[in-house]
């Protein structure tokens, strides 16, 4: 995650010199440590050149990355299935040229090769081939002959069905997107993403680069884009290289030793029995805290040297050990993994699944949490390169079809600013969209925005009810509330809002609940 900074512009620092100041340090030099600092220089160009991902020479194979590897290792288990499209939705108000949008999607996927590379088995394994000849359309669908009542319902389930559409991984685009116009000047714009082509970072890069072209087709000119040093395939061929010898046990070591004993599940109370195989039908259920929330995590944050999303993951992993009675947590978190200049204007799937463990026996206070959490984030992030496929081998969990190995929990925070479409003359506006899956048993989004903690709960339907979730989020809201306040409490004196309601098998002496279900922890006439 990235880390929060406050004060001053992005990379600001006082201690740094100008320009002039440094020029005046280096002519002061004697001619001796002179040469030397000229000879370190040359020295430090020539590591980050030997160190640079270097672009795929004739002849070379093109593998997929480990994490491509697993998504198309899923897609032949459960061919068709939508569980790793991705979308976004947006409404644009204003009037929209859909040619010149056309003209900046085609362009994008041009520059692409992530975007137009489809995955064909070449003597038993899969490798990457980019398509030179290709062609996408943009489709528009015209609702203003709909009944004004039933346009933003009709509206909504084309998205949805568009969205969910399945992709054919050996000849599909892995880009595609669809115009629904609801008024003269009203539009919605579905973008439709397969994530062996993308992650959360990519949708930004995208978000620029159609802005640049269609505003460089309105105003007939050549569009600015930096020229890409390496395409996807590049980075997958050098992944493979890469992690092998000291590198690959290096990174091999520490999560063997990070996740040595741990549980294999977490045991969630289910309101009804997991199927024999696991199943990806999900829904979400949005939430809004109000900004003294935000701003309170923030402060006590900055007050421990933690990032928001450390806190933040110190409060779920409070909650879940309140509800499950389990002190020894594990929670999946994806992270950009683009920790090299060459991947930063990349469209493609580098995003990196970590693991994260919160042990909360003891008894620790909500400060003490937060200090492990931070203590294990470092941790992980200075082992990010290894693949989530790589950890699950390393540590050989006992595999379960019904379950995700390792955690079936995840969590994510996006502190900075969402990404976002300009397209000149349009006013744009994001559009929450629900696919209808979940890739795990239950998933927590935060977005910590200026005025609000905005998220939501997704859940897997198969074991979960709509029901039992909204009180669990109501029990997220009035926990974090309590532990921003008291942060030095320790963790089993928290009230929940059902305290008074003990649930079958608490026991009073530890208030540690012992339950079968979310529905045996909220009754029907809890508040």
């Amino acid at each position: 995650m990235t880390p929060v900074t406050g004060g001053g512009p992005a990379g600001a620092d006082p201690d740094a010199m100008s320009a002039a100041q440094v020029g005046d340090r280096i002519s002061g030099l004697t001619p001796q440590k002179r040469a030397l600092l000229e000879k370190k220089l040359l020295e430090l160009r020539r590591r980050a050149v030997d160190d640079s991902i270097p672009r795929r020479q004739p002849g070379d194979p093109a593998p997929l990355s480990f994490s491509q590897q697993r998504l198309w290792f899923l897609e032949q288990l459960n061919p068709g299935s939508p569980t790793y499209n991705a979308a976004l939705a947006m409404r644009i108000t204003g009037r929209l040229d859909v040619a010149a949008l056309h003209r900046a999607l085609r362009t994008v996927i041009a520059r692409h090769e992530s975007l137009r590379t489809t995955f064909v088995v070449v003597d038993g394994s899969p490798e990457q081939r980019v398509l030179d000849e290709w062609s996408t359309d943009l489709p528009v669908v015209d609702l203003r002959g709909v009944d004004a009542a039933r346009r933003t319902a009709e509206a909504a389930a084309i998205m949805r069905e568009r969205a969910r559409r399945p992709y054919d991984l050996a000849s599909d685009l892995l880009l595609r997107a669809t115009v629904v116009r609801t008024n003269d000047e009203e539009w919605l714009l579905l973008i439709e993403e397969h994530h062996i082509a993308f992650d959360g970072w990519s949708d930004g890069i995208l978000f620029q680069e159609l802005a640049e072209v269609y505003d460089a087709e309105l105003e007939q000119r050549p569009p600015v884009l930096a020229e890409l040093p390496i395409q996807y395939p590049d980075f997958a061929l050098w992944q493979r290289r890469h992690l092998t010898g000291a590198v690959l046990e290096d990174h091999v070591a520490y999560w063997r030793r990070q996740l040595r004993g741990a549980p294999s599940t977490l045991d969630l109370p289910l309101d009804r029995p997991r199927p024999v195989r696991q199943s990806y039908e999900g829904a979400h259920h949005f939430f809004t805290l109000p900004r003294a929330v935000a701003d309170a995590v923030r402060e006590l944050s900055q007050a421990e040297g933690a990032t928001v999303f450390m806190t933040l993951l110190a409060a779920f992993c409070t909650l879940l050990y309140r509800v499950t009675g389990e002190d020894d947590i594990l929670i999946g978190t994806p992270i950009a993994n683009r920790n090299r200049v060459e991947l930063e204007g990349l469209i493609g799937f580098f995003s990196n699944t970590l693991v994260l463990r919160t042990r909360l026996g003891g008894n620790p206070t909500f400060r003490q949490v937060i200090a492990g959490a931070r203590e294990t984030a470092l941790g992980a992030y200075a082992h990010q390169d290894l693949p989530f496929e790589k950890v699950v081998e390393a540590v050989r969990p006992a595999r379960d079809p019904s379950v995700n190995p390792l955690f079936q929990v995840n969590f994510r925070v996006q502190s900075d600013p969402a990404p976002a479409l300009r397209l000149g003359g349009t006013s744009i506006t994001p559009v929450d969209i629900d696919l209808g899956f979940s890739r795990f048993d239950l998933a927590l989004e935060l977005q910590v925005q200026p005025d609000a903690l905005r998220g939501y709960f997704e859940y897997n339907v198969a074991i979960f009810d709509l029901e039992p979730i909204q009180r669990l989020t109501d029990e997220f809201a009035n926990l974090l509330g309590q532990l921003v306040a008291q942060p030095d409490t320790p963790v089993l004196a928290y009230d929940l809002i059902s305290a008074a309601a003990p649930a079958p098998g608490h026991d009073s002496r530890d208030r540690r609940p012992r339950i079968k279900s979310f529905r045996d922890r909220w009754p029907a006439t809890a508040p």
